[in-house]
């Protein structure tokens, strides 16, 4: 099956693709503009795993939570590729990607993105099962659903930031850091979906998007004008 996955949830611009010539990713770095780079970055990835834009058999974004703007952008992209290759489209979940490679760990696993403003993007595993969904909230927010005498993992690409925080707002608590997906979980997306693909019945509507968890600020402004 020729898969595509887009990840432009983080400064990381990463596309995979699997093919006829095997699974490629394509990672671009260096925190420019992706809207710039994208395009040549699926034409990069598809070819050198051996098909073409048509020849997409599944394609894959993250669903959210992330940055907006990049949600919006691969979105957009994985839409148009679904439509002209009339292929399914499965949005794929960022957090629990991140948390994958520590179902072992014997105490509670925070997956975590930076969601600015002071605030993060956070979903609490126990074994490699949710046990929130994903949060918009202040890293001391995270004792609500954790026992403070539990070992503590935190992961995702702004893991460390996020355990320093949390060792500043609470002493004492056992956290370790472990930043995962710090080049991209474009190949997790990837294979998400390929997972998830022989359940999946239900095409994503014309309106369906990303999801944010959070307002943005024009909604929040618009919210606040009209109270």
């Amino acid at each position: 099956m020729n898969i595509l996955a887009i990840d432009t949830i983080t400064p990381v611009l990463a596309v995979t693709a699997k093919g006829p010539s095997g699974k490629i990713t394509v990672a671009i770095t260096d925190g420019g503009q992706h809207a710039d780079k994208l395009v040549d970055a699926i034409d990069r990835a598809i070819a050198l795993a051996g098909f073409s834009a048509r020849e997409t058999e599944l394609v894959t974004c993250a669903e959210g939570p992330g940055s907006f703007t990049g949600l919006r952008l691969a979105w957009s992209a994985a839409k148009a590729i679904s439509l002209a290759a009339e292929c399914p489209l499965i949005p794929a979940p960022p957090l629990p990607c991140y948390a994958i490679p520590f179902a072992d760990w014997p105490g509670a696993v925070v997956s975590v993105l930076d969601a600015k403003k002071n605030r993060f993007y956070a979903q609490v595993f126990r074994r490699g099962k949710s046990v929130t969904e994903a949060l918009d909230m202040e890293e001391k927010g995270l004792m609500g659903f954790v026992d403070p005498s539990e070992r503590i993992l935190v992961t995702g690409p702004d893991a460390i930031l996020f355990a320093e925080q949390l060792h500043s707002a609470i002493p004492g608590l056992d956290v370790t850091a472990l930043p995962s997906g710090l080049s991209g979980i474009s190949g997790e997306l990837a294979e998400f979906a390929e997972i998830a693909f022989p359940g999946y019945t239900d095409g994503v509507p014309d309106h369906a998007g990303p999801i944010y968890v959070r307002k943005s600020d024009a909604e929040t402004g618009t919210a606040a004008k009209q109270r």
